[in-house]
């Protein structure tokens, strides 16, 4: 199970690529952290499970990359919920229990709003996109698998309040990636909407709750206004 202790972040250049170095407090960023980090006209919500932010929280822009076709950007987000998770190939829990239980959801999301499901590595060195897309599509064919070197994903990993952490120096490094269980939901119109919490028992990978996931979302998009 990825556990983290320290508080701090930086990204140093290493072995002629740069390579993340980052340490955060917990799996689950605290509800004053994030308040500190949005908006002043925007309002954090904790709903028990989730948090919902109101007004929904304007991106930045970004570009990941993705197997086969161009770049994902936040035009790519435009017209569909999207959930977007953290995480690696090589993770030894909480990805592909993750993966696997939105699969197990992912027809009741899809009957409530037109959806998409993102997986983002937060591990480039060994994750090109091709094993990303090869990863992802074991869960579902329709599932996506994005990365980027760190300039680019820890600024975005940021925006969505889904840290993470590593320290690797070469591709063969035998390494682990501390990265959140949470999961984000971007609206339509590519905002920052709300956030799943995982649910932390001892002796348990943290996950979230996928019907209760799947339950709120229902509620969320029964009372969005759209912005």
């Amino acid at each position: 199970m990825n556990k983290v202790l320290l508080t701090s972040a930086a990204i140093v250049a290493i072995a002629g690529g740069i390579t993340a170095n980052m340490y955060f407090s917990s799996d689950s960023i605290t509800a004053q952290q994030v308040e500190r980090s949005v908006p002043e006209q925007t309002v954090v919500k904790d709903k028990g499970s989730y948090r919902l932010f109101e007004p929904a929280k304007k991106l930045p822009k970004f570009e990941l990359q993705r197997s086969g076709i161009e770049g994902f950007t936040e035009q790519d987000l435009i017209g569909k919920w999207t959930f977007v998770s953290f995480g690696y190939t090589y993770c030894p829990d909480i990805c592909p229990t993750t993966l696997t239980r939105i699969k197990a959801v992912y027809p009741q999301l899809k009957n409530i709003a037109a959806v998409q499901v993102i997986f983002v590595s937060a591990d480039p060195l060994r994750d090109d996109v091709e094993r990303l897309a090869q990863y992802v599509n074991f869960f579902d064919s329709s599932f996506l698998g994005l990365t980027a070197n760190h300039d680019k994903l820890f600024p975005f990993a940021q925006s969505l309040f889904l840290p993470y952490g590593i320290i690797a120096t070469k591709k063969s490094d035998d390494y682990q990636v501390n990265h959140s269980a949470s999961i984000a939901l971007i609206n339509p119109q590519g905002k920052l909407h709300a956030q799943f919490k995982p649910v932390h028992q001892v002796g348990e990978v943290p996950i979230v709750d996928m019907k209760v996931m799947a339950d709120s979302f229902a509620d969320i998009v029964a009372t969005s206004d759209g912005a």
